[in-house]
């Protein structure tokens, strides 16, 4: 098996990937959260952060105090390297993340809304392979072209509430639009096999929704514990979709709302001591297999571990760099795909600080991450992924609710 990778993303994509294993499905799922969440391997669930948004569980919303207006906005770039059995191909992209704003109605309720990606796409490879052939002395070489781009993207709102001290719940409402367009193609070096050529495109329009609970259980003075949980239920997509087949003739088939979303839940606990240590640990499984897809069941089900920390030397410190936050983490996911019938696993380490602009409460913060990631192998018909990725974002935090005296 010869495969021959050409890329022509450039350094800058649109999408932000340029990964063959893309070419599955929706694409890529993200799911890493904003920056703090993201520089600690991705844990969410537990997470109540005073400064920060976390939409990956919205009953988090209600940790914001209740004098603060809140914006986060993100970039990244990351640079891939591929690795197959004869070749390696080395690409880099970069985008806009995500923006999200958040705000307290009450003491006790809390608004947050953005936008941010849900999935993407975006490769252009091709392989070729030698088949038995009785015209050309015995074998004859095929080229597979196989290009895609596009992805969902998903505008949410959510609201928390506190109904007592220790627990919040809350809920996202999300609008997914986008499209997501997989060519592949079959050429022969000679007239006597017809060229086939399939394209598959999808837009979506949908609604969705998810639910998450938060409950802080106070152990003793200066420590917490934060438990956390999701909940997300099947959903049928709102789609036009197509299957195009070229040969002699054009087929045009339609699949129209014959595609899901899966039912996920997902928990996790994080543990502070003070502001100072934070530690915690996340999994979410993601119910797949009766997911449809051009209305076949094609996937499997996906599980993600995450494991973060953060150290916080002294919020309130003279030094600046007591200030700054350190964070660490890790996450270990399966595929939601198969590839050749088995199922890849994806490996990442993360770390990243914030960096306050000032001192006082809730400081506008800058934050860095940067992400090793490893998925697939070096064999037949698959490759090694191996990136960096690179994100900072801003979490600007502002004082527009207090209401001023006149003497």
């Amino acid at each position: 098996m010869i495969m021959v990778l050409g890329y022509v993303s450039g350094i800058w994509a649109q999408h932000n990937t340029s990964s063959p294993y893309t070419r599955y499905g929706y694409g890529n799922i993200l799911d890493g959260g904003f920056g703090q969440t993201r520089a600690m391997g991705g844990i969410s669930y537990g997470v109540r952060d005073k400064s920060y948004i976390n939409p990956n569980n919205p009953a988090s919303y209600t940790s914001i105090d209740s004098l603060t207006f809140r914006m986060d906005a993100g970039v990244s770039f990351q640079v891939s390297r591929f690795d197959g059995t004869d070749v390696s191909e080395t690409a880099g992209d970069g985008n806009l993340e995500f923006i999200a704003f958040q705000f307290p109605i009450k003491k006790w309720v809390a608004f947050s809304f953005g936008l941010m990606p849900y999935s993407i796409v975006g490769y252009d490879y091709q392989m070729t392979q030698e088949v038995p052939s009785s015209i050309s002395a015995g074998s004859l070489k095929n080229t597979y072209k196989y290009e895609g781009s596009g992805g969902i993207t998903q505008l949410y709102a959510g609201l928390a509430f506190r109904p007592i001290k220790y627990i919040s719940l809350g809920g996202n409402f999300q609008f997914n639009f986008g499209s997501v367009t997989h060519t592949s193609m079959s050429t022969f070096p000679i007239n006597y096999y017809y060229s086939t050529t399939m394209e598959r495109k999808f837009q979506v329009k949908d609604i969705s929704g998810n639910f998450g609970l938060q409950v802080e259980v106070p152990i003793k003075e200066k420590h917490k514990l934060s438990l956390g949980g999701v909940f997300q239920m099947k959903s049928q997509m709102n789609t036009d979709a197509t299957q195009t087949i070229i040969t002699t003739d054009t087929i045009v088939l339609n699949f129209d709302n014959n595609f899901d979303t899966p039912m996920y839940f997902g928990a996790g606990f994080v543990y502070t001591y003070l502001e100072e240590f934070l530690f915690g640990f996340d999994y979410k499984r993601e119910v797949w297999s009766d997911a449809r897809f051009f209305g076949e069941t094609p996937f499997t089900d996906r599980n993600k571990f995450c494991i973060g920390a953060q150290y916080l030397p002294d919020a309130n410190g003279r030094a600046y760099f007591q200030r700054v936050a350190y964070r660490l983490g890790a996450n270990f996911s399966s595929s939601y795909y198969k590839v050749n019938g088995e199922q890849l696993n994806l490996f990442s380490l993360t770390t990243g600080w914030g960096f306050p602009l000032k001192k006082g409460l809730n400081p506008t913060m800058i934050n860095i991450s940067f992400e090793y990631g490893h998925n697939g192998a070096i064999k037949d018909n698959q490759l090694r992924e191996q990136y960096f990725k690179f994100t900072l974002n801003a979490t600007i935090n502002e004082r527009w609710f207090v209401k001023r005296k006149l003497n």
